[in-house]
């Protein structure tokens, strides 16, 4: 049949062993392959008078291919498996089989930049053929001449990508692709699998098993390098999503030991503040005392106290420090601390925060502020107010009006020293004093505004000063159905004279 011809009818075809038809294909492709790499190195050598001679060749082997696949069709029988399973008898049979470690040792491959493949086939001539080309295309290739030795190689080395051969004698392509894809540390290397055998149900078996791709013998160049470029490049980008993930894991691991760690700090944190700012109200003559604590996390920056002075008046304190967690709880201990200590030095409002302020520049050294305010009760309603960059002290009369008593300094910690004023009042029965942090009005309205300190004086007048008057307050400061809650921390403590 002339090349050019249209195919024999499948009547006029004959049939015959597929073993024997893989055997008239394979030498075949060989001649095709090997005169394929000389026209390409005489070209590229500019020995063009060799070209015309190895084109003829190149396309005798063509045609008579041409002839084998129009004339005859490939049947399965006992006989193609016993085909497979024997020797092949390309080479002799006595010849011991290297290991993969073997090979590996004697041959060691050079890695490149476009991949490292490895070849199975228990042919040498396809080996030969094969790697040649791969080489000339840029890829490292190792080969492996039976599916045992392709498995070792395997396990022993890191490849990107295998080119199996189908019909081997011991172990097929088949089972050695079964194999690697059944091995959860091969599975992910792609396979592309390669025989003379150009069945459908061939192709839809290997592609059911987990291949990759499948090429039929001969190869075609340009064809054989844009399947294994297209299959190395899918690796790739499932190599880099893998890395990916795997990073994502690393991360994620690690943050749930950070959070473990931070939750564990947090709650030795959260028991050193409530040990502050719970301990049971004093009790004092003639006055009422009510406090409200609600941090806008575990751990807030919000803190109160208070003690008895030497005289037998009582002082009341209040700080708000940056931050919130385990850092702001060893700041507000460290508040905590500092009136405790002042107080024991002073007796006067104006005079105890000067000296926190003093203590705590020393410590920090303008690394960090505070905004802080106290406030001195005598039994006979006598109250002194002392505040730095704090909100005002609020005071509510009887009759429901509301006087409010403001900071006299800048913040706690930016100057070493500071003149700190006082403010002086006194208080009848019913009149309440109210010391708080600016989060008692940083809800927000339906509208998104912010509260002020005005609505907060509104509503103080408007709640009363009966006992327990702070939990309505709260309420009615807190934000309205659908509006965002308090997003800082709230803390007050109400004096009410009794």
């Amino acid at each position: 049949m002339i090349e050019g011809q249209p195919p024999a009818s499948e009547a006029a075809r004959h049939a015959l062993p597929s073993g024997l038809i893989h055997d008239l294909r394979t030498p075949l492709n060989h001649i095709i392959g090997y005169t394929e790499m000389l026209i390409e190195q005489a070209q590229e050598k500019a020995q063009d008078n060799f070209v015309p001679d190895l084109q003829k060749t190149h396309a005798a082997g063509k045609q008579l291919l041409s002839l084998i696949n129009d004339s005859f069709h490939p049947i399965r029988s006992a006989d193609t498996r016993a085909a497979s399973a024997a020797p092949s008898e390309e080479g002799p049979t006595t010849t011991k089989q290297k290991s993969a470690a073997e090979a590996s040792t004697e041959n060691p491959v050079a890695r490149t930049d476009q991949g490292l493949v490895l070849v199975v086939d228990d042919v040498e001539n396809n080996r030969d053929v094969l790697s040649r080309r791969l080489e000339h295309q840029g890829y490292a290739v190792a080969t492996a001449e039976n599916g045992r030795q392709a498995l070792e190689r395997l396990r022993a080395d890191t490849f990107d990508l295998v080119l199996l051969d189908i019909m081997m004698p011991e172990m097929d392509g088949y089972e050695v692709l079964q194999r690697l894809k059944a091995d959860e540390a091969l599975r992910p290397i792609p396979v592309i699998m390669i025989s003379a055998l150009s069945e459908l149900d061939s192709v839809v078996r290997c592609i059911g098993m987990g291949a990759e791709d499948y090429l039929p013998k001969p190869f075609n160049p340009t064809l054989l390098k844009a399947r294994i470029g297209a299959c190395l490049e899918k690796k790739r980008a499932r190599d880099r999503e893998t890395g990916l993930f795997e990073q994502l894991q690393d991360r994620n691991r690690e943050m749930a030991r950070w959070r473990e760690a931070h939750e564990a700090d947090l709650a030795v944190a959260r028991t050193t503040q409530q040990a502050i700012v719970t301990s049971a109200l004093p009790r004092l003559d003639g006055w009422q005392v009510e406090t409200v604590y609600r941090p806008l996390i575990e751990v807030g920056g919000d803190v109160y106290g208070w003690r008895r002075l030497d005289d037998g008046s009582w002082l009341f304190w209040l700080a708000d420090a940056t931050g919130h967690g385990v850092a702001a709880a060893l700041f507000t201990t460290l508040v905590a601390l500092l009136f405790n200590h002042a107080s024991t030095e002073s007796g006067t409002a104006h005079e105890i925060l000067a000296r926190v302020n003093a203590e705590f520049y020393s410590v920090l050294r303008g690394r960090s502020f505070m905004t802080a305010c106290c406030a001195v009760i005598r039994a006979d309603g006598q109250l002194s107010f002392a505040g730095a960059g704090h909100p005002p002290l609020l005071l509510r009369r009887r009759d429901g009006t509301v006087e409010a008593l403001p900071s006299r300094s800048t913040m706690i910690g930016i100057y070493a020293a500071v003149e700190i004023g006082e403010t002086l009042a006194t208080l009848a029965s019913g009149d309440v004093a109210l010391l708080y942090t600016d989060g008692l009005y940083s809800s927000k309205s339906n509208g998104g505004e912010r509260l002020t300190g005005n609505t907060l004086m509104a509503a103080f007048a408007g709640v009363g000063g009966s006992a327990d008057f702070l939990p309505r307050l709260i309420t009615q400061l807190g934000p309205p159905s659908g509006a965002q809650g308090f997003d800082d921390d709230v803390a007050a403590i109400a004096l009410r004279r009794g």
